[in-house]
């Protein structure tokens, strides 16, 4: 891939070349083959994405789907127009006691009973049993519009008169043609619920009844094929409530964090926009004072853990000391309510041990390292004088950032619309037969068709059980769209930081080999360097690190498969390979990092320049350790001070702890939701700014070292660093500059 070069040994040290002044104007272009293989891989992005927002919707995840496999309260591409249907109608609630038999027939999550979209959910109760008598004795006096029926079935229309063959079963099939009763009912996550579920259910209740308009006392219930009625008790109601529990406490904390995000958004773009400013001004301040502030933020990172240790501990003895709010430790539960945790003394405690832990941890490392610290930090005040002379790149990462983020949207709202594909309806058989000898077990979940007369090997369903929706078409393909939707996000987004790394180490080692003046735009004419030779090797340094990425994501995968699996071989094989790919990861992020400055200064392919920057650094094994890894250490540290004191003012005002502040806190479901999305972006916002102080000191080292293979401090090759580098690595021009 690109031109033919020497390979780079270990021992060949760079010569030193009298007309070389930084990084290198006349270049060609590298890693051709992977330019093109990057493009192509876009165009077929590019239809992925196509298919995906003309058959998707993502209405289609939130609401819910009838036993026709139409999705209610859209408008749906290959069936019915239902957007004026949001709610979904279950005909029979004690259908959906057999739901776990059923699920384990055909993976359905709905009842085993005809479900329809419809336009509201019943206001008040009614059974349908009654009107078989009332129609033998007097056929005008049936209430029609009280029956909620099947698509294309009008209660009271010819053909349809008999209450006793629109609310029993008939023929072969379990199910009836129209609802044989219903409860007061209220939509939740839009499906429509007895209101009595949502309160508390007595199971001693022998029969729900109802009083009709004639002033008669109905029981509720379904009516058996032998006209029978199967009445609804309280012990019923119970089971249904357990069943559908778990699937409706699942989707509506989904829907309580949707809520508590639409409810808070506003206040977090505020602590956005705090964050940021406040970043700003630190990397502002490090332009003239890089080593007070430094030292400032080290020491607030010891103040903050020192702080949050003390909070703990006042909060675990209030706890501790308040009897009522005592929690047995035999019933410790995972609850999703964070406000259970934040009420046990428990969570104060072990959040209590682990800010110790950090604190010492801290306090250890800057004590024995506290040399290295101060050689460290001239370091990066040596980065402030490049950072001061080129305002630009203070700026310039904001912009590889915003591409991130709209690319992380967009994979997300791909993935979304990838989730909601809509393709033919398949449905299976399933048992909701009472009697169990009547269910051939050997057909269960054969694909069928939606029809209630429908016989499947020359069985009808009364032996069979009736056909239900089962999945969409093409659902079983999905995982594999959304696996290539992940691996072409962080692709891109591994490319666009290879495009920001790349362009300010171009800018940073012209400062570096120019003595501190590289000129106008230098980092205008990196980036137009990057786009103009380099975008396959910078592609082909994304590609490598993306793959390890999608690694660790099937790995992440795999240990989730296996967790509740009694396979303790294979756990201990993933949780090894998820640890070696972990280092793996962190390294081959490092090889590129400097691959990409040595493509920034020299122009050689990707391969060419990771082996001659890592070969480099090999030679030079002791400073690496000794500065390169400390610095990094005071910028992560700078990083966390950032993100934790902004982590501690929204705990404060989302706790209330602002007097003056507190009619403007939102009424949430889970408060640390937002709190843990403004720490997490807060420390995004931090490592943009940092990290370009991170790669001034990684290019400008990396130079360094170039810098003394080069020369050797006597007239003839001067060193091109400050007196304050040649004072952190030991050396001295062997003459008297000018000034």
């Amino acid at each position: 891939m690109g031109s033919k070069v020497a390979k780079p040994e270990k021992e060949e040290k760079r010569k030193h070349d009298p007309n070389f002044e930084g990084p290198i104007k006349n270049r060609g272009c590298t890693d051709i083959i992977c330019c093109g293989i990057f493009l192509g891989f876009l165009v077929v992005y590019a239809a992925v994405s196509c298919v995906a927002f003309v058959y998707g919707d993502p209405r289609r995840l939130l609401n819910p789907i009838d036993s026709d496999g139409n999705t209610c309260g859209v408008k749906n591409n290959n069936g019915p127009d239902f957007s004026n249907k949001p709610f979904l109608k279950m005909f029979d609630l004690t259908k959906c006691t057999q739901l776990t038999s059923n699920v384990i027939a055909t993976g359905q999550v709905a009842c085993p009973t005809t479900s329809i979209c419809v336009k509201e959910c019943p206001g008040e109760p009614w059974a349908g049993y009654p009107d078989i008598a009332i129609y033998a004795a007097a056929p005008d006096e049936v209430l029609y519009d009280k029956y909620i029926c099947d698509y294309g079935i009008s209660a009271g229309s010819s053909g349809f008169e008999d209450p006793e063959k629109l609310i029993t079963p008939q023929g072969t099939s379990q199910n009836t043609i129209c609802a044989p009763y219903y409860f007061r009912e209220e939509p939740l996550l839009k499906r429509c619920v007895p209101k009595l579920l949502m309160e508390m259910v007595d199971a001693s209740v022998a029969a729900y009844t109802y009083v009709n308009s004639s002033g008669e006392e109905v029981q509720l219930g379904p009516v058996s094929s032998d006209g029978n009625v199967e009445v609804v008790t309280g012990e019923m109601m119970q089971q249904i409530g357990t069943v559908m529990e778990a699937y409706y406490e699942a989707q509506g904390i989904a829907f309580q964090i949707l809520d508590d995000l639409r409810d808070s958004w506003i206040t977090m773009v505020v602590f956005f926009v705090i964050a940021g400013v406040a970043t700003f001004l630190i990397i502002v301040l490090m332009r003239w004072i890089a080593g007070v502030v430094v030292w400032v933020l080290l020491i607030g990172v010891h103040l903050i853990l020192a702080a949050g240790v003390y909070y703990c501990y006042m909060k675990y003895v209030e706890l501790k000391a308040d009897e009522n709010l005592q929690e047995d430790p035999n019933n410790y539960s995972l609850k999703a309510n964070m406000q259970y945790y934040s009420g046990l003394y428990q969570t104060w405690f072990y959040l209590g041990i682990a800010n110790a832990a950090l604190l010492g941890v801290c306090l250890l490392l800057t004590c024995f390292l506290f040399n290295r610290i101060r050689m460290a930090i001239r370091v990066i005040q040596e980065a402030s004088m490049a950072v001061r002379s080129m305002v630009f790149s203070l700026f310039f990462p904001v912009i590889p950032w915003v591409v991130q983020m709209l690319l992380f949207g967009y994979g997300i709202l791909l993935l979304v619309y990838i989730a909601s594909y809509e393709g033919d309806p398949r449905f299976a058989i399933g048992s909701n037969s009472s009697n169990a000898s009547e269910v051939d077990t050997s057909i269960i979940g054969s694909p069928c068709t939606p029809n209630r007369t429908t016989s499947v090997s020359g069985q009808t369903t009364a032996e069979t059980g009736d056909c239900y929706f089962q999945e969409l078409a093409g659902a079983d393909k999905i995982p594999y769209v959304h696996a290539f939707n992940i691996f072409a996000m962080l692709w891109c987004v591994n490319f666009v930081i290879a495009v920001g790394q790349c362009t300010l180490a171009g800018g940073f080692a012209s400062w570096y080999w120019t003595r501190g003046s590289p000129g106008q735009l230098p980092i205008t004419s990196s980036l137009l360097r990057c786009f103009r030779y380099h975008p396959g090797s910078l592609a082909f340094g994304a590609f490598i690190i993306s793959v390890v990425q999608m690694i660790r994501i099937i790995l992440e995968y795999l240990d989730r498969k296996f967790k509740d699996k009694d396979n303790l071989p294979a756990k201990i094989v993933i949780c090894m390979c998820k640890c070696f790919f972990w280092c793996f990861e962190k390294f081959i992020k490092f090889i590129n990092k400097n691959a990409y400055i040595m493509i920034a200064i020299y122009g050689k392919n990707f391969c060419f320049s990771a082996m001659d920057a890592f070969f480099l650094l090999v030679r030079n094994i002791v400073r690496v350790a000794m500065l390169n890894g400390i610095t990094a250490f005071l910028l992560f540290m700078c990083k966390l001070c950032v993100t934790a004191g902004m982590g501690i003012l929204a705990f404060m005002f989302f706790s209330g702890e602002f007097p003056a502040l507190v009619d403007y806190v939102p009424d949430l479901n889970y408060y640390f939701l937002p709190i843990i999305i403004i720490v997490l972006a807060t420390y995004v916002i931090a490592t943009i700014f940092f990290d370009v102080y991170g790669m001034a000191v990684d290019t400008i080292f990396l130079c360094v070292l170039e810098d003394l293979e080069r020369h050797d401090g006597s007239p003839e090759k001067p060193y091109f660093m400050s007196k304050s580098m040649m004072a952190i690595v030991g050396e001295k021009n062997h003459f008297k500059e000018e000034n």
